[in-house]
């Protein structure tokens, strides 16, 4: 754990300028790579350049597709006897990327950005060195920065388990280095859960003096410093962590879903597209720029494309997928052969929305995950009318991608004849509402089932690690995976393994939770 507390922001002061092409960003950004003392709104600006929330080539290349995609079936996979074993050095690079992220001279923030629990424990120090007035004003920027984290940390916790948190990156928080245990992974999703629940009574309360809503209105890359919109990704934020656990601890989850759900006024959530919780790109200085990524990753899975999508004519297919010349849409089968896989003639990834796409966002919540995650409640508990939640999302997911693609920005010489998909009309939409396999009936497993499968289709790629855990937690879709020639990994993990730097660094911590270190220990609400 030592490894993971280099202090990220003495580290920034060392970069030095931007190369011309980052002129813009210097410009309009209260850049963290510039300055030399603890600013509270330039630590926040900078959490958003970490790789791992705005879509990076290299997170989507060496971790998104080969892992998080791949095991959920999201993206086809080569078929291989190590198909199924993620590279330890990639995902060492996830977990490190939390703590204290990676620098490097030319700041191409497709390899390398400012951790984020570092810059949050830096902020805590800046804020604690002012005065008591000055710490009253500031401290807004500490508390969206916390929604960020908390987020990240679940993340964390849904990939490994058992993580250093409460005690970690301690070099940023009283300048001694100190190795961090392991919190535990269900009193850690409890902190977080009841952490969210206090920022949404801040969010409600608080008042911003004009100077700080200036600053905050710059530094805010996401949501340019709108305090309500934070308190809507907040209260879904907690409502995903609530479900996560929901079969595990089925009462606390359902009493704090249900009083949330019942009262839209006191707890205000996501619930229209342009509340997303998205990091759009600035093409002159931080762009997502994937080709390469879905030249090598972009074939279309078959249960995704055929199955679940082309068998119900889901007006999200023509923008997700890409027809191939001769196959039309075909994905690519679960036990494809190398010989198969290689001779190609599969359907892709879209090329306006990801391939040629300067624009694709960072998401972190929709307005779409929201109203399933509703609709769950709904057809669980009673929670307000299920079939609604369930349609509406639907209607939400349908815009949120076609959104993607008529905001697409085509890369540097990518020729015209991409032309924007036009939106479906309503009728299109309620015909593909009433298709068997989509409409709001069945028994009450089927309802869910349905709600779930929506759900996985929403995320696709862009939430490929929400995609898992999901699966991981309601066992649907149920897919068939290949069975590789290894007999220690013959099918995907139900979690990944610890970096081995812990093992190296933070030895004695790391012994404390050793016997959990194995690809098959389920995360702890994984019980299904």
């Amino acid at each position: 754990m030592k490894r993971l507390l280099i202090n990220t922001a003495l580290l920034m002061l060392l970069v030095g300028t931007f190369s011309s092409c980052k002129k813009k960003l210097e410009d309009d950004y209260l850049n963290p790579e510039l300055t030399t003392t603890g600013s509270l709104s330039k630590l926040f600006s900078g959490m958003f350049m970490n790789k791992r929330i705005h879509p990076s080539y290299w997170d989507y290349y060496t971790f998104v597709m080969p892992t998080t995609a791949a095991f959920t079936q999201l993206t086809a996979l080569v078929p291989g006897n190590q198909m199924y074993v993620p590279n330890t050095s990639y995902t060492e690079g996830r977990w490190t990327d939390f703590y204290n992220g990676s620098v490097d001279a030319g700041q191409d923030y497709n390899y390398s950005g400012p951790g984020i629990l570092n810059s949050y424990r830096e902020m805590q120090t800046s804020l604690g060195a002012l005065s008591a007035s000055q710490q009253q004003q500031q401290q807004v920027f500490l508390k969206c920065a916390q929604v960020l984290v908390y987020d990240q940390t679940a993340q964390l916790i849904d990939l490994w388990g058992d993580i250093p948190f409460s005690q970690a990156s301690s070099l940023n928080a009283d300048r001694t280095i100190k190795p961090a245990p392991f919190d535990d992974a269900a009193a850690l999703y409890d902190t977080l859960i009841s952490g969210l629940k206090d920022l949404n009574t801040y969010f409600d309360t608080v008042t911003v003096v004009s100077s700080v809503s200036s600053e905050l209105t710059k530094a805010d890359l996401m949501y340019a410093g709108n305090i309500s919109y934070w308190q809507r990704y907040a209260n879904s934020l907690r409502l995903r962590l609530l479900m996560r656990i929901s079969n595990v601890s089925e009462s606390k989850a359902q009493t704090a879903i249900t009083t949330m759900l019942s009262d839209a006024a006191t707890y205000p959530m996501i619930d229209d597209n342009t509340e997303n919780a998205t990091f759009k790109m600035s093409p002159t200085a931080v762009r997502s720029d994937l080709r390469d990524v879905f030249t090598d990753f972009g074939y279309a899975p078959d249960y995704l494309l055929n199955t679940v999508m082309v068998a119900n004519s889901d007006p999200r297919t023509a923008v997700i997928f890409d027809a191939n010349k001769i196959n039309g849409y075909k994905g690519v089968p679960y036990n494809v052969t190398n010989t198969e896989y290689e001779a190609g003639g599969y359907a892709t990834y879209d090329s306006a929305t990801f391939y040629y796409n300067y624009n694709v966002p960072g998401v972190m919540f929709t307005a779409a995950e929201v109203s399933f995650l509703k609709a769950e409640a709904g057809e669980r508990w009673g929670v307000g009318s299920a079939q609604t939640s369930y349609e509406t999302g639907i209607n939400q997911s349908i815009g949120f991608w076609y959104g993607i693609n008529q905001s697409r920005i085509l890369r540097d010489g990518t020729p015209t004849q991409w032309p924007v998909e036009t939106s479906p009309t309503a009728a299109a939409i309620t015909t593909y509402l009433a298709m068997p396999a989509i409409a709001y009936s069945g028994t009450t497993t089927e309802k869910l089932n349905k709600i779930y499968l929506q759900k996985w289709v929403n995320f696709s790629v862009l939430q490929a690690g929400q995609a898992w855990a999901e699966l991981r937690r309601t066992d649907y879709p149920v897919l068939s995976f290949a069975t590789a020639g290894n007999s220690t990994a013959s099918a995907p993990p139900v979690r990944l393994l610890y970096p081995s730097t812990e093992k190296l660094y933070n030895t004695a911590n790391y012994n404390s939770v050793s016997a959990k270190d194995t690809r098959d220990t389920k995360i702890f609400w994984d019980v299904k």
